[in-house]
């Protein structure tokens, strides 16, 4: 007589022998559910309180962009979901949003924190619009302080006037974790599995946010997408006063048409570096114009004639050399010539004439609220040597808290996490030059270039402005680029960028991965990215180049000459090769 043991597995026998034969057909899947009662609070140590946790459908959704060039979406169908949380010793109420594509179906596998803009933690349904379009779950926080205004800085200060530190290591550190650890417990309890891929994604203060999970928390993803960084933020705050003061001493307020004027006139000696006239000035650092030659000149605003003074080409030289001390000390970087200082250098005039400074709301903001305590302040007031004294201030009150730019990335690299930039050399706003430097300490720290080449990656787009616009190709999908570099291995040499000319005509290009830089190849269209060769790159290590012709393609110099082989044989020249 057979035990119940024995019966029990002959009960079970079909259900491990041909179990696909067996199963079924049109079982559904796992179907999610979007309910409340669906997520329960995931872990996020001590000190740290679940206030709640809300599900909606949202159906035939819309969300507005307008950040960072990102456009309104509609039709959106996702799963909301909204947690709110508090630390201990606070009264704050921070919100992390999650959106879920509402089926499995839909979903691509990946989650995608996001990041914020200006002075906000994050954009909320600006960044989680285009993500969940795309297929991911994504995340995004207020940091406890509601979005309202971007530029807005008065969050910082409690009522009596101090800094609400706990406010500010929400925005700087803490709700960046706390929305990507939130995001992927709520992906995870909602889909019944892990996203098998995480990633990051933003630019200006989501690229120092990036910056800042790359130097701290890379473990927590595979991927990091950080774009026009601002890593030395307190740096950057008081850099991006500098145009106003400069021209407040020279007792001239200039306007938009009168800086163009220069710019034209640098654009018409330099434009012409790469070989090509298109509106861009691709290395800045190789063009010798001097505002001073333009004393006397005379040109129109409108209808009236102006003549180029001494003061004038004073104040936009001084802006290009950047924020100095009163005995010449640079400070930081300038506007390199080809960018506009219509954003830093703004002025307003009235109907009769009158000129009056209209400064970077963030940068007056920084002066006001983290520095002075005083929003009330005239930040027009000050000169030289009070700018030199705030600008120590900020760094040692606030530096070690808001700069994301220790270039120590062992921790990335120990993880296997990718770090990937680019930033326009057109920037209005950050100076792409700061990124530069950010990736020559790494080098120095991390043994050269070929080896930080294996995890970060940079890549400068002439032309472009910040985090999208301008003259020139802009990058059409770099989290494309960034994917295939963590998911299939290949890392990335070129990414692919594009813009639209005031005329309608569509340009193409392939931005060189960082020294590399795009040369004209002097036959066919300039217009297409096949009459582009890189020049400069980091050459691979002989030792890294493996025998097969495939691996010796994969690297650098060998996707270049592939690239090269490419655009000869499609200028229909009658070229062959290999």
């Amino acid at each position: 007589m057979l035990s119940k043991k024995a019966l029990a597995w002959l009960v079970a026998l079909p259900a491990v022998k041909g179990q696909d034969q067996l199963e079924p057909e049109n079982v559904p899947s796992f179907v999610p559910v979007c309910e409340t009662v669906t997520f329960s609070p995931p872990s996020l140590g001590v000190g740290v309180t679940i206030r709640s946790i809300g599900a909606e459908i949202q159906r035939n959704y819309t969300t507005h962009g307008g950040e960072h060039g990102i456009s309104d979406i509609d039709g959106l169908n996702f799963c909301q979901v909204k947690v709110h949380l508090n630390h201990k010793g606070s009264d704050d109420d921070v919100l992390v949003e999650v959106w879920l594509p509402l089926s499995r179906d839909d979903w691509n596998d990946r989650f995608q924190g996001t990041g914020g803009a200006g002075m906000s933690t994050g954009m909320l349904g600006a960044a989680l619009g285009p993500a969940v379009k795309g297929g991911y779950a994504a995340s995004s926080t207020d940091g406890g302080h509601p979005i309202q205004e971007t530029d807005d800085t008065t969050w910082v200060l409690k009522e009596d006037g101090t800094i609400d530190w706990n406010l500010l290591t929400n925005f700087a550190t803490r709700s960046l974790v706390e929305s990507v650890v939130v995001g992927k417990s709520m992906t995870e309890q909602f889909y019944n599995e892990k996203p098998k891929y995480s990633y990051w994604n933003g630019c200006s203060q989501g690229g120092r946010q990036g910056y800042m999970l790359a130097q701290q928390y890379p473990h927590l993803l595979d991927g990091i997408l950080a774009n026009a960084p601002a890593i030395s933020l307190t740096h950057l705050a008081m850099a991006d006063f500098w145009p106003q003061l400069v021209m407040k001493e020279e007792g001239l307020w200039m306007s938009s048409c009168e800086f163009n004027y220069f710019r034209q006139k640098a654009m018409e000696s330099c434009d012409m570096i790469d070989g090509v006239s298109d509106g861009v000035i691709s290395e800045p650092d190789l063009c010798d114009f001097d505002p001073l030659h333009l004393i006397g000149q005379v040109f129109y605003c409108g209808d009236k004639p102006v003549e180029v003074s001494r003061a004038m080409a004073n104040i936009v030289r001084r802006i290009q050399e950047g924020p100095r001390t009163p005995v010449k000390t640079s400070l930081w970087y300038g506007l390199k010539h080809g960018t506009s200082f219509d954003v830093l250098a703004s002025t307003t005039i009235t109907n009769e004439g009158l000129r009056t400074p209209n400064p970077f709301p963030i940068s007056t903001g920084f002066i006001q609220s983290f520095l002075l305590k005083d929003v009330s302040f005239n930040a027009t007031r000050l000169n030289y040597a009070d700018y030199t004294a705030l600008w120590a201030q900020g760094n040692s009150e606030f530096g070690w808290l808001l700069d994301a730019d220790k270039p120590d990335l062992a921790s990335l690299q120990a993880s296997g996490t990718k770090l990937l930039t680019w930033h326009g050399i057109s920037d209005p706003v950050i100076p792409y030059q700061s990124t530069v430097q950010y990736r020559k300490r790494v080098e120095l720290l991390m043994g050269g270039a070929n080896e930080v080449d294996k995890f970060y990656r940079l890549f400068l787009a002439p032309g472009a402005e910040h985090c999208a616009g301008g003259n020139g190709p802009v990058p059409t999908d770099p989290l494309a680029a960034l994917i295939e570099w963590v998911e299939d291995g290949k890392p990335p040499e070129t990414l692919e960028a594009e813009t639209t000319t005031y005329e309608g005509d569509r340009v193409t290009r392939e931005l060189c991965a960082w020294p590399g830089i795009a040369r004209y190849m002097g036959i066919a269209d300039p217009k297409r990215a096949s009459s582009w060769s890189c020049h400069g790159g980091t050459e691979r290590p002989e030792e890294d180049v493996a025998e097969d012709e495939d691996n010796i393609r994969s690297g650098r110099a060998g996707q270049i000459l592939d690239g090269l082989k490419d655009r000869l044989e499609g200028l229909g020249m009658g070229f062959t090769i290999g």
